[in-house]
């Protein structure tokens, strides 16, 4: 398949071209080329969009993203753009496909914006452009919104999934980002009878927590830590009745707290306990490997 070059290129040269309405003197980082239809519907479907959802669309265009999300689940939706003859564009096309009632649009500079009510973001902006967004959505959006872009990445961050879409003989990329709970820092709790006293000590970039843990002042490895949105689940081994019990630990994070269930099978029958961690607010780190400077302007 032949991947897309044309419109990278082309949003490339028009970078600086001024917009159509010249006497609002703004400028545009970002020209508007119009995403397909058939990545349109990668992109919400990759999205898991549902009725319950508040679709952002930054650099929304002539709309169709949020208005897609709105015709086909009933979500509502946002968009985003600084150039007002798109804005006027969106709202006739809300008008004329029967969802104004579910959508609006607004002329903003995307980095001006509160977008902390997303449940879903989408994307179709430059990798540099993504880069300079990538610490305003870390820090703004809630754990477990997801976020969805069209043909450009966010750097270092990794995608959590992505596909491939052919349209009009066209391959196009679709990635897909959960946005992470920050679990970094020194997290305390006691467990069992007599109450044992425990800590774990994290480390996270972006998605990926690392660390290491003791249970009774003694070293234990942290196995299968994993982080997706607001949940955390990992294993960890202790000594019971001469043998390591590997106990199992599922949370849901909010905030410097996490609650959740411990599972182990221990004396031939399997035992669960209620969990509930604390974290240090001090020791928490920023997940992002650089907070950037927001100062793009982008349609």
């Amino acid at each position: 398949m032949v991947k897309k070059i044309v419109p990278v290129l082309f949003c490339l040269s028009l970078a600086l071209v001024p917009s159509y309405q010249a006497a609002q003197h703004k400028q545009l980082d970002v020209p508007f080329v119009p995403t397909k239809y058939p990545v349109v519907d990668e992109m919400l479907k990759m999205a898991n969009v549902q009725k319950t959802d508040i679709v952002y669309d930054l650099g929304c265009g002539d709309g169709r993203l949020v208005i897609g999300a709105a015709q086909k689940y009933g979500a509502r939706g946002v968009g985003i753009d600084i150039d007002p003859e798109r804005i006027k564009e969106s709202k006739d096309n809300a008008a004329k496909a029967g969802v104004s009632n579910l959508v609006q649009f607004l002329e903003q500079d995307l980095f001006q914006t509160d977008f902390h009510e997303a449940t879903v973001m989408t994307l179709y902006l430059l990798s540099s452009v993504n880069r300079r967004l990538r610490p305003k959505l870390l820090q703004e959006l809630k754990p477990g919104t997801r976020v969805v872009s069209h043909d450009f990445d966010m750097d270092e961050w990794k995608p959590d999934q992505s596909s491939e879409v052919l349209a009009d003989d066209i391959s196009h990329d679709v990635f897909l980002w959960i946005i992470p709970a920050n679990v970094s820092g020194t997290w305390t709790w006691t467990m069992g009878k007599p109450a044992v006293k425990c800590e774990m000590n994290l480390e996270q970039l972006f998605q990926v927590p690392s660390g290491s843990a003791t249970i009774g002042g003694a070293a234990a490895e942290i196995k299968g830590l994993t982080l997706k949105g607001d949940q955390i689940w990992f294993t960890v081994e202790r000594p019971f009745e001469g043998k390591l019990v590997p106990m199992a630990f599922e949370g849901k994070v909010a905030g410097h707290n996490i609650t959740g269930k411990i599972k182990f099978q221990a004396g031939g029958k399997e035992s669960v306990w209620d969990w509930k961690a604390g974290r240090n607010p001090a020791t928490e780190k920023p997940i992002d490997n650089e907070r950037g400077n927001n100062s793009f302007r982008v349609n």
